[in-house]
């Protein structure tokens, strides 16, 4: 929907009315941001190839084959985040052997195919640099291992914290916010005039790259946030996945097509969990969840 058209002067209006009730129920969220260097140490924050592992860490298998490692994120170098760990690493491993990424159905949904890593303390030693090949590597082209990154090499991670507007399933539409959300798309074209169609696409829109809120909030790969699915969100929707609301259905980690371009067609993947309990140490609660259309 083109929000840019219609009373130039009203349209504007109704921005400024709605800024301030999206700041109110926007959730503390940091964007993750890839740069083409390489990381200069490798207990930072970066993507791709090989992560720290300390003397003695096993690499993890996945169907008797290596996992391919997605992202490292230092949380040092993330800046404030409400919750969240405040120092050390957190790695996300899925496996790589067909085109579901690790992600299982069934009773296994959420639980398996991938693995987290905690390290709150990286004084040991790490057996390998950044740019080492890792097993995921030296198997590739021989058991046709997969991966949704662009490039198998180590690329720094930037963080910026912000605020994210939350998903339609992550909160309740309605009074002023909900009628100025209707008032803009009328005011852009919407086709429906059905008041539940009108606030949902119009929320939809405020979310999208056309958005005029689209600087002002936090898009893309995130921690924290919300959670963009391209299907049903799993949280309470599926018996390994708490509801909205838990702290263990919050979100950790949503990594997206700006840094994994080949998740599928509008591919996304989101790690859930209780951060808290990821800054003492229990992962627990964590579960990854990954769909495209």
């Amino acid at each position: 929907m083109d929000l840019s058209g219609g009373d130039e002067g009203h349209r504007q209006q109704l921005i400024d009315e709605l800024r301030p009730l999206l700041e109110r129920i926007s959730i503390p969220s940091a964007a993750i941001r890839v740069d083409d260097d390489h990381p200069a140490a490798i207990t930072g924050s970066f993507v791709g190839s090989h992560p720290y592992l300390p003397e003695g860490a096993s690499w993890r298998q996945y169907h008797d084959l290596p996992m391919l490692f997605l992202i490292q994120i230092n949380f040092a170098e993330v800046g404030p985040l409400p919750g969240f760990p405040t120092s050390g690493l957190l790695q996300w491993f899925i496996g790589a052997n067909d085109h579901m990424l690790g992600f299982t159905t069934g009773a296994s949904k959420g639980l398996e195919g991938f693995d987290v890593r905690r390290y709150p303390d990286t004084s040991a030693a790490p057996i390998e640099g950044p740019q080492a090949p890792t097993p995921w590597h030296r198997l590739r082209d021989e058991d046709n291992l997969l991966t949704p990154l662009s490039t198998s090499d180590a690329r720094r991670l930037n963080f910026q914290v912000g605020r994210a507007l939350p998903q339609l399933a992550e909160f309740t539409l309605d009074g002023d916010l909900e009628q100025l959300v209707m008032d803009l798309a009328r005011l852009g074209g919407a086709p429906s005039d059905d008041p539940g169609v009108l606030a949902g696409n119009g929320w939809i829109d405020l979310l999208g790259r056309e958005s005029p809120f689209r600087d002002d909030f936090v898009q893309g790969s995130s921690l924290g946030g919300s959670a963009y699915v391209t299907h049903e969100d799993p949280r309470g929707n599926s018996p390994n996945f708490p509801p909205i609301g838990d702290p263990a259905g919050q979100v950790l980690i949503t990594l997206d097509q700006d840094i994994a371009p080949d998740w599928g067609v509008q591919g996304i993947a989101h790690l859930f969990g209780d951060p808290a309990a990821v800054a003492r140490g229990d992962l627990s609660s964590v579960r990854y969840y990954w769909d495209c259309t």
